[in-house]
């Protein structure tokens, strides 16, 4: 049952109002308004409507509609003004003050009864707007939950294919994502990122998960060849930035407006693109390179030289950090090297963790080569 309470001085007024409605709604009466105002401010259970004169001694009408207007508390409960005064400017300044509706005294049972009606069925109208806006908001989210699901388990199929053909690419991957998450949050923190959106940290960290999806197409015979690329194998290890960027774009059309695919298809494609112009495959140069490409390829390289390899021995930090910093500009932005050296310790102490938990050792007797991939 709806509440309404009936704020009027005129004790017969207030009788008449409080038998119209009592049938159908439960009423407190108040005599004036400022008991009225006390009342509200100590209850929990706010009415549903206020029946409100205008002409009461000591806070009148307008002054109390005024003080529930700018209550949070009270805000939006409609007001319905009373009021025995004729002139035209007195209903123009309730309706100014946010009342919903104002009745002339004397108090008419039966027309008080209809207004009242009418403002409780737009209650109700409110309130099935807002159950139906709430379980569309229920259904959006749970869509928006089965894409995310979705996202992953595209990343964790591809993943496990990649390291089910090559187990040192699939912890590559999972190492390369995690240092640049520490990048990334570091050049968002710090203001100079590009453009960024930082509401799309997680989705930009899950897409780098698949910046090497393309190797699945790569040969067996080079992708795990123990020893140095002859210039043919070199050529089809590059083609996997290629071979992804096309998966992608071939099948974007099922997904227009994908972040997730956008994301995914400028770290596959230009994730070995250099600053100088000299990487591949498109041999895009300074910031045409899409910014996730350069602050993965820092990641990346990163990552390639501190790994031991069947190829290749691990190189310390230290050394790996001079190749980087040395390399802004040439290979790497110079702005995503200077968010490297600000946080490198950050991404050693990462990348210590990761190797205990990811990489197996070398076996023993392997060549060791120096291409790095």
């Amino acid at each position: 049952m709806y509440t309404i309470m009936v704020v009027d001085d005129n004790e017969t007024e207030l009788v008449i109002a409080q038998k119209s409605l009592e049938k159908d709604y439960q009423i407190i009466p108040m005599n004036n308004s400022k008991s009225a105002l006390t009342r509200l401010a100590k209850s929990t259970i706010m009415p549903d409507l206020i029946i409100l004169d205008i002409a009461m001694p000591g806070i009148n009408g307008f002054e109390m509609i005024t003080r529930l207007k700018t209550s949070e508390k009270t805000k939006d409960i409609p007001v319905l003004f009373l009021s025995g005064d004729k002139e035209n400017n007195t209903e123009l300044e309730a309706y100014r003050l946010g009342a919903v509706d104002f009745m002339r005294k004397p108090i008419m049972a039966d027309l008080l009864r209809k207004r009242v009606e009418l403002q409780i069925d737009l209650l109700e109208y409110k309130k099935s707007i807002s159950q139906q806006t709430a379980g569309l908001q229920q259904t959006a989210n749970y869509y928006a939950q089965n894409a995310m699901r979705l996202e992953y388990f595209i990343i964790g199929i591809i993943t496990d294919l990649i390291a089910e053909k090559d187990p040192y690419t699939g912890a590559h991957c999972v190492c390369v994502s995690k240092y640049m998450e520490i990048l990334l949050k570091e050049m968002l923190m710090s203001g100079i990122n590009y453009g960024i959106d930082g509401n799309d940290f997680e989705l930009i960290l899950l897409s780098s998960r698949l910046h090497d999806m393309g190797k699945i197409g790569v040969p067996d015979s080079v992708l795990q060849k123990p020893g140095k690329f002859t210039d043919e194998e070199f050529m089809a290890m590059k083609m996997h930035t290629v071979l992804a960027a096309n998966a992608i774009q071939k099948y974007a059309y099922l997904l227009p407006n994908s972040k997730f695919l956008s994301y995914t298809y400028q770290l596959a494609r230009y994730h070995h693109e250099r600053f100088d112009g000299k990487g591949y495959p498109d041999g895009l140069q300074g910031q045409n390179i899409p910014i996730l490409a350069r602050i993965l390829s820092v990641a990346d390289v990163y990552e390639a030289l501190t790994s031991e390899r069947s190829y290749k021995k691990a190189m310390p930090h230290e050394q790996a950090y001079n190749i980087i910093t040395q390399g802004a500009g040439v290979q790497f932005d110079p702005q995503v090297v200077a968010a490297f050296q600000r946080v490198h310790n950050d991404i050693y102490e990462a990348s210590k963790t990761l190797k205990q938990q990811l990489y197996s050792p070398v076996p023993q007797g392997v060549p060791q080569g120096t291409m790095q991939r």
